[in-house]
């Protein structure tokens, strides 16, 4: 008879691995977007340059939330 398995969490499962890419993705994104508010900044496109760096803000601090979920799951041998 097949026993139902047990809830862990482990480096393979797919939503740590989705959390992870996620920051990543957000993180890079942040990193594009300040390029791309700094470079409007310089050519004295205000509003382009502030909403550059609202999203490059919004980014940062999404990922840095991912990075954060990802670090405080529980261990693999930590009851459910």
């Amino acid at each position: 008879m097949a026993e139902m398995a047990e809830s862990r969490y482990s480096s393979d499962d797919p939503f740590n691995e989705t959390v992870a890419t996620t920051g990543l993705f957000l993180l890079v994104t942040a990193i594009i977007a300040v390029a791309f508010g700094l470079a409007s900044w310089g050519m004295s496109e205000t509003l382009i340059a502030v909403l550059a760096g609202f999203v490059a803000v919004l980014s940062f601090t999404a990922s840095i939330m991912c990075f954060k979920a990802q670090a405080t799951e529980l261990p693999a041998d930590a009851p459910a």
